[in-house]
Parts: C-alpha cells; structure tokens; sequence
C-alpha cells in the first residue's frame, strides 16, 4: 500500500493512525478497525517491547527535555495519574502481563472514548460506512473499571534537579491549562504553537529560537 503508520502518547489520549493514498481509505479503516477490535497481544512480544522500555528507562538521563516535562507532571499531579511518565513507573514496568493489557484495553478502548477521524480528499459518507463496518466489534461503553476519572488538582510548587554532567541549564515554566476534553483545548494547543522554546547553545553568543 506504501502507508505510513503512526502513533503519538500523550498524557490524555493516545492516537494511531495511516497515511495512505486516496484509493486505499478503506484498506486503511479497516486495519485500524482491526488493531482496536482485535489486538495481538502476545506474551513473548510483551516481553521483548518491556525490553526495549528498559532500555529508554536507562537513557532518560540523555533526555532532557523529557526529563524536564515528567518532572514537571509529576511536581505538579504527583498524587494523580496525570503526574505519572508516559513510559511507565520503571520499577512496575517489570512486573506487566497481557492480563494487564487486556484490562486497559477494556477499560479504555470502547466507542464513546474514541474518535476516528479521516483527512483529506476523502468520500464523508463512504468513510462513516467503513467506520461503522471495520470498527463494529467496539462496544459503544465498557463495564470494565475505569480508573484515573478523578479530576487533577495543580499545585503550583518548584523543584530543582542536579544534574553536574549537563551541558546546559534546562528550565521549565508551567502553567494550569484546558484539558484535552475542554472546550478551548485546540485553541490553546494552536496558541502555544505560536510561541517558541529559547535555548542557547554552548560556546554561542546569542539565543537560538526553535519553534516546535
């Protein structure tokens, strides 16, 4: 097909998705209906991906912004889920099984927590008919226990972190702002694209502005 997947994990939501040409729509909503519906989740795979997560665990001193967003998550919700890293707690990371997966996968991966969107020259109807046929297995709720719906309380705090291997001083500013079931949360997402990160550069003279 030459498609083009990917996948972005986010602290509130987490997405997958194909980039395809126009005549391959459906051949694209069907493998993503298929990988929701139907999930491999196999034992021996788990244990190799819960490697390669070990591995990152072991770099993130490398890492510095990264480094610096968890930080800043967990200073400010550490006693909520919102304040745990994306990648897990290092020390549980060991202790996962399928049975875990296919509990979150229950208690997440149901039709009224999910949003299929399609972009481009594409048909509107026939993309609702391939939807409704490839993503049929979704039950519209879910009777598995849901946890982490209590809301995040912020506490505006500072912490320091020493680091004397660092080449650079890294500094974070964070601020309460609308969550990803706000009303104004893509206004604020396209508001903070407008605005750069500074960082300067060792043995520069000047800043360098790099925009995400």
């Amino acid at each position: 097909m030459g498609a083009v997947y990917s996948n972005d994990i986010q602290k509130e939501h987490v997405s997958h998705g194909l980039q395809v040409f126009k005549g391959d729509t459906g051949k694209a909503v069907e493998l993503l209906g298929d990988m929701v519906c139907n999930p491999s989740l196999n034992s021996a795979e788990l244990e190799l991906l819960k490697d390669e997560v070990s591995k990152e665990h072991e770099a993130d001193h490398t890492r510095y912004e990264e480094t610096l967003l968890s930080n800043a998550h967990y200073n400010s919700f550490r006693d909520h889920m919102m304040g745990q890293p994306t990648k897990g707690d290092r020390d549980l990371t060991s202790t996962i099984g399928v049975d875990h997966l296919r509990e979150f996968h229950a208690a997440n991966y149901y039709g009224d927590n999910m949003v299929v969107v399609a972009t481009g020259d594409v048909n509107h109807d026939e993309v609702v008919e391939q939807v409704n046929q490839y993503f049929a297995g979704v039950p519209k709720t879910t009777t598995a226990r849901v946890t982490g719906t209590d809301k995040p309380i912020y506490a505006p705090s500072i912490l320091f972190l020493r680091d004397d291997e660092m080449v650079n001083a890294n500094v974070g500013v964070f601020y309460d702002a609308p969550s990803a079931g706000h009303e104004d949360f893509y206004s604020f997402v396209l508001l903070k694209h407008m605005f750069g990160t500074y960082r300067i550069d060792q043995n520069a003279e000047h800043l360098n502005d790099t925009h995400k």
